[in-house]
């Protein structure tokens, strides 16, 4: 695997792992993580037209990011809401957790898989503490649990409780109402979370920052996400696994981001990633796996005449600004330091920031977008990490770039899947390369298949996929 691409993905939870003390779907227990997901001949009709979901047979890993991609009407979002029953299947099963809950109530199904839409579906008559203890009070918990799981999770989508448990949605911006919908969708501990198109209606940068945090959420709480996306850049950032849909949701490939950007199974997944696949390979890398540079640091509060004297011994410059929860907050130069006894920052300052699971690409963008030469990298809840560069980007870029003859040997050949009867010729091509098996020791993907579609050989072995089979 080349050094340049993501090899930390968590890996797929075990059933043991998995299961909760109450082993339902979704369970509240304490230590709930993903769950795996089976949709299995699953057919959706409207009438006599043809199908929008069409015999798909499709495992989702546990405890991983799936991202459903493909052009508009494909039925990748009726996909989606097969899955909690929002939209029921004609024909088929789904499992979860190995249970079929297929014929289970659909109220109490829902109530127990966390769902996020744009604009976070908020309930404008209630405050931000009521919306996100919603569930948690349907299923019955304690007022005290339902208190202290609200301020958990504000917290964890990086909005004071204090603050903001009392706001009514009004009252907060597009991407905090979009936070909240998040910690509503976590708040009984689901282990599966849908999520479509939730980042679709805010502006690019609030984007960002959200993209941001739900990897900083997903690698700290390992849930089994499905996420319907327009946009394939945002898949590749999420993702662990792709799925690109055609008509009737036939599977055009699913296969992790590398695997698609360096090898697209037919024509129709080439047009559809269109011709930056090269600069999608650099959106791979992770600000954390670059050195970071160390930086003068200050709270706000502290002494500026110590922190002046700091700043000045590391060969000026301007100190990172940290509130007291060490996120960061802003850049002061030393003449902004003096201006008064204690360390103080501008409220509206506007200054470059990513998190640590940014893409480089995505540090890259920030920093000439700011027009400055470094940003400021948190991690998890925010929490101050370092500083990234440009010219830590553009070493890395061509330590990448002089890898790659070396690599391109090395990298599984025909590696796809997915590819359907409907795709014309070069469809076919593909299908039969990826009948024939990618590069021995590359990890195996989930099992997928669509009525007439060549089902996944797992270039690992099949000990290395999750099953599943065609129908």
């Amino acid at each position: 695997m080349p050094d340049n691409v993501r090899t930390n993905r968590p890996a797929p939870r075990t059933r043991k792992e998995s299961l909760a003390p109450d082993k339902s779907p979704g369970s509240s227990g304490a230590g709930v993580t993903g769950a795996s997901i089976l949709l299995e001949g699953v057919t959706k009709s409207y009438g006599g037209g043809a199908p929008a979901v069409d015999q798909l047979t499709l495992e989702i890993p546990a405890g991983q990011t799936v991202m459903f991609v493909g052009p508009s009407g494909c039925g990748k979002t009726t996909t989606l809401k097969m899955i909690n029953r929002l939209i029921e299947p004609t024909r088929g099963r789904i499992v979860i957790d190995g249970e079929d809950v297929t014929g289970m109530n659909g109220d109490e199904l829902r109530r127990r898989i966390g769902y996020v839409v744009q604009a976070g579906g908020l309930l404008p008559h209630m405050t931000v503490g009521a919306n996100v203890g919603l569930v948690p009070r349907m299923l019955r918990w304690s007022r005290q649990r339902v208190a202290e799981r609200v301020d958990e999770l504000l917290d964890l989508v990086s909005l004071d409780p204090a603050e903001y448990r009392d706001r009514f949605p009004r009252e907060l911006s597009g991407g905090q109402q979009q936070r909240v919908g998040v910690a509503r969708a976590l708040a009984a501990d689901p282990p599966v979370l849908l999520m479509d198109e939730p980042f679709g209606a805010v502006d690019p940068i609030t984007r960002q920052r959200l993209q941001e945090e739900l990897v900083n959420i997903q690698n700290e709480l390992h849930k089994t996400v499905v996420f319907v996306t327009h946009d394939f850049d945002e898949a590749v950032m999420l993702g662990d696994w792709i799925v690109i849909f055609n008509n009737g949701a036939q599977i055009m490939q699913y296969d992790t981001p590398e695997q698609i950007l360096a090898s697209p199974s037919n024509e129709f997944v080439e047009d559809f990633i269109g011709s930056g696949a090269g600069l999608m390979q650099l959106g791979l890398t992770r600000v954390a796996e670059v050195p970071l540079r160390e930086a003068v640091t200050a709270h706000v509060g502290d002494d500026s005449r110590e922190v002046e004297r700091r700043l000045r011994e590391a060969g000026g410059g301007r100190a990172v600004v940290l509130d007291r929860r060490d996120r960061p907050v802003g850049w002061a130069s030393s003449r902004q330091i003096l201006r008064a006894a204690t360390v103080q920052v501008d409220d509206d300052q506007d200054f470059p920031a990513v998190g640590a699971r940014s893409t480089l690409d995505d540090a890259l963008n920030t920093m000439l977008l700011a027009g400055s030469t470094q940003a400021v990298v948190h991690g998890s809840r925010q929490r101050y990490l370092g500083v990234i560069t440009v010219s830590t980007v553009i070493k890395a870029i061509e330590q990448a770039s002089s890898r790659a003859p070396d690599e391109a040997a090395a990298a599984p050949l025909g590696h796809n899947s997915g590819a359907t009867a409907d795709g014309g010729a070069d469809t076919a091509d593909a299908a039969g390369t990826a009948a024939r098996g990618g590069t021995a020791g590359t990890t195996g993907s989930p099992a997928v298949h669509t009525a007439g579609a060549v089902p996944r050989q797992p270039a690992g072995g099949a000990g290395d996929a999750p099953g599943g089979e065609g129908r």
